[in-house]
This record gives structure tokens, C-alpha cells and sequence, in this order.
């Protein structure tokens, strides 16, 4: 098992996010699709035991090995980080869960870094676990290729409504900490609860 620097999205519209709701939580960034493509945000490749194209990609492993072929092995190393299980168990509070789950129905899309220099693509999870290791990996990671997210692209912020006046005035304080005034109250407009779009649904 290994862990992948990644940033995580789906591509759902509202009236299909309720079952994601019930599964990752009530609170959500919605942001436009224009915005993902143009920073190279991009759907994964679902797969399964028996799909046809594992034996090609493992083949193309081989030889890449097999004749040292650096770039070919970067490549697939890169392919694999945006490659997902049709279905299967998911990871949550720091161990698999025993419940399957239909990773396809979310219909992700992902953000993988392009990392050039010492720091490694496939994390094994014996170094995820040691946190001094993952915390300087992240902050590396985090100054060289975080995504900016302008007010602009936003499209919705979704938060619980349980203890909704509370939530929106701390996700209020958060993007006024991120944005200039003018732009925290732009964003500020894309705050709504989950019932709401629960009722909508």
C-alpha cells in the first residue's frame, strides 16, 4: 500500500451529491470545471481484477524495467496515480474500512502534482506513517504545487445545518483570512446548507 500527493474532486452535479454527502461529510467546495481543466485537473481511470487493459499496462512495466527505461516507468508511475478501483475498500480515520464501496459513482477527477527532484510519487505506507517524514513531504509539496483557488471560481460552499449560523460565520472568518474584503464577501454569496440541496434534490 502506498500513499499519492493528490488533491481529490468529483465531478457531480447537486442533484446527484447527496449519497456523496452521506459518505465524505456536509461540508463542500463546488468550483467551475473550467478551472480544473486549465490547471490540468483530470478524470480517473477506472479499473477492475479482470479488465482488459491491466495486462497491457503491466506488460509495458515489464519491458520499461526490463531495458532500464526511465521516462516509460515515470510515465506509467504517473498513469498508475490516476488509476482507481471500479470498486473497493476505502480508506477512513486511518484504516480500511470493511464496507465496499462503488468508487466509479463518484466519478472522480484528480490533481497530480508533476514532481520533479528527490521528492517520491508512491509514498510506501510505512513512511505515510511516520509523521515527522509526511509533514515536511507535505510542506514541500503544498509551496511547490498548490492549486490557487480564486473567489471567482467558486460555485458553491457547502456547509452542515447543523449549527449553520455558526458554520457560516467561521467559514466567513476563513475567507476573509484568504481574500481581500471584497472578494470574501464574493465568495461569501456561494455559502448554503446541505439541507438545502437536499430539499432541492
Amino acid at each position: 500500500m502506498s500513499a499519492i500527493p493528490m488533491v481529490s474532486f468529483c465531478d457531480l452535479p447537486l442533484s446527484l451529491i447527496g449519497k456523496h454527502l452521506k459518505e465524505y461529510g456536509s461540508f463542500g467546495v463546488g468550483l467551475k470545471k473550467s478551472w480544473g481543466t486549465r490547471n490540468g485537473v483530470a478524470p480517473v481511470i477506472y479499473t477492475h481484477s479482470r479488465a482488459k487493459t491491466r495486462p497491457a499496462v503491466a506488460r509495458l512495466t515489464n519491458r520499461a524495467r526490463k531495458h532500464c527505461d526511465r521516462a516509460a516507468l515515470k510515465d506509467l508511475m504517473f498513469l498508475a496515480a490516476y488509476t482507481k478501483l471500479f470498486e473497493g475498500h476505502s480508506w477512513r480515520n486511518g484504516r480500511v474500512q470493511k464496507r465496499k464501496i462503488r468508487f466509479y459513482d463518484e466519478r472522480e477527477w484528480r490533481y497530480v502534482p508533476s514532481i520533479v527532484g528527490s521528492e517520491p510519487m508512491f509514498l510506501p505506507f510505512e513512511e505515510y506513517e511516520d509523521i515527522p517524514r509526511r509533514t515536511t513531504l507535505h510542506n514541500i509539496l503544498k509551496r511547490k504545487h498548490s492549486l490557487e483557488v480564486t473567489p471567482d471560481v467558486i460555485q458553491y460552499l457547502v456547509v452542515p445545518h447543523d449549527n449553520e449560523e455558526k458554520n457560516i460565520l467561521e467559514l466567513h472568518d476563513c475567507l476573509t483570512n484568504l481574500y481581500s474584503r471584497k472578494d470574501a464577501i464574493l465568495a461569501s454569496t456561494a455559502i448554503m446548507t446541505d439541507d438545502c440541496i437536499k430539499e432541492d434534490i
